[in-house]
């Protein structure tokens, strides 16, 4: 290209691009202009995502924020997976920052075919500031279309485009920032309601909640969904990490398990649906213990699941207590991840305990733990109380224990009673029923 025709290129795309903010809409107006500009049988660009974790292959990669393609038929599978890990010219210019020529596709090692009818090809990078934004490649159907000194022109086009393209990307950060600051003012506005909740609302049962965050907002979560035919979903969550990531995890799992929960609730498919559409959507570093439950309140009867959490306790009527364990790991964390469910019987009189860790794990002198054995001899001393009332009894023990009423972590517990003087039956206190499936793995 001559000095006069790079000048005219370079007017053409800033009057193209003048206004333009949306991403996607660059993209393809760069490539529109490119065509009449250079020209081309196949085109692509390809946007870098910023600080973003590349799930699923063990390693953090960053993922492609957007593209444009032009002259192809049809989705290109696993695009994000190719240029992360380097495949193909464009992967190989993603990962060195350098162009990349193939003047005869079928005898360059780094092809990896897109179109059947691509003969050659050229690659460059995409940079604003010195720094990698993208790359941006362009196919043709004429072996030897493309040399080594027609990697200038295309790069000349492509740091003109990155000037839009930053712009572009800088108000989709901006606007996914107004987004999220928007979703966390709701996510403080639920969690502002803090300390004692009680339900009044079920024949035969007494049930409050209470929940603190450690910080302004947190990444617990316990919750109550009606199921239809009397029965009732009940979930305690602890999300790893705290403060406002955690409270994004928190609303992002609650959005999952209640979708999932209107098909019934049924704890092993709900839990194997919630971990792998969780895993589609958090960082592989996050990932949610939970315990879900389904009350059957007419018979007394609980199925559960426990994904890696810290187990509730069922407290009998009779002084002792059994451990709810029955599960598998926690929800995010593994592809392959099965669960078992549980079934226990509740009787009058009985106690079902859901807690988060920051219940028990609570530190008293010489770094003792509250521990779940003094929570159920807590218990077991009030379960005469009202559920709210026994809530609060809790939470003076903790504090008492802790000596200081900040707690160190986020805070969370539900207490569900059976209302009545008789125990039990003995042959429905501790009976177990599982999936048919195979336990998962040890959870962390």
């Amino acid at each position: 290209m001559t000095g006069e025709e790079r000048n005219r290129l370079l007017v053409r795309i800033v009057n193209e691009l003048d206004g333009l903010l949306n991403l996607e809409s660059v993209l393809g107006r760069l490539l529109d202009t490119l065509r009449t500009a250079i020209g081309y049988d196949a085109a692509g660009i390809f946007v870098l995502g910023r600080d973003e974790a590349f799930p699923g292959w063990g390693t953090s990669w960053r993922t492609i924020a957007a593209s444009a393609r032009r002259g192809f038929d049809g989705p290109m599978p696993d695009v994000d997976r190719l240029l992360a890990l380097g495949h193909g010219l464009v992967g190989h210019v993603l990962r060195t920052g350098e162009p990349a020529v193939a003047p005869d596709v079928r005898t360059d090692p780094r092809y990896v075919l897109g179109r059947p009818s691509t003969r050659s090809e050229l690659a460059v990078p995409v940079c604003a500031g010195g720094r990698l934004i993208g790359a941006m490649n362009l196919e043709s159907d004429e072996p030897g279309a493309y040399a080594e000194e027609d990697a200038e022109p295309l790069r000349l086009f492509a740091d003109a485009a990155a000037i839009a393209v930053e712009k572009a990307v800088l108000y989709r950060l901006f606007v996914q920032r107004e987004r999220l600051e928007e979703e966390l003012r709701g996510e403080v506005e639920l969690q502002a309601a803090t300390g004692t909740v009680t339900w009044r609302d079920l024949p035969g049962w007494e049930a409050a909640g209470h929940s603190r965050p450690r910080y302004e907002i947190g990444g617990d979560y316990y919750d109550r969904i009606p199921l239809g035919d009397g029965r009732l979903g009940l979930v305690v969550a602890d999300v790893s990490g705290k403060g406002s990531l955690a409270a994004m995890t928190v609303a992002t799992f609650r959005a999952i398990l209640r979708t999932q929960a209107e098909g019934g609730g049924e704890p092993v498919r709900t839990a194997t649906a919630a971990n792998r559409l969780l895993r589609d959507r958090v960082r592989p570093t996050e990932y949610v213990t939970a315990v879900w439950g389904v009350l059957d309140p007419a018979r007394g009867l609980l199925s559960y699941t426990n994904c890696g959490h810290v187990p509730p306790l069922l407290v009998r009527a009779d002084g002792s207590y059994t451990r709810l364990t029955t599960g598998g790991p926690p929800l995010g964390l593994l592809a392959s991840a099965r669960y078992l469910s549980g079934e226990v019987s509740i009787g009058p009189g009985d106690l079902l305990l859901l807690f988060t860790d920051g219940v028990v794990e609570s530190e008293g002198p010489a770094e003792a733990e509250y521990g779940p054995e003094r929570l159920a001899e807590t218990a077991r001393a009030g379960r005469g109380l009202p559920s709210a009332e026994l809530v609060e009894s809790i939470v003076r023990s903790v504090a008492e224990f802790r000596g200081d009423d900040e707690p160190a972590d986020d805070f969370t517990l539900l207490v569900l009673k059976r209302t009545g003087e008789a125990a039990a039956p003995p042959d429905a206190r501790a009976t177990y029923r599982t999936s048919g499936q195979t336990p998962g793995p040890e959870a962390p």
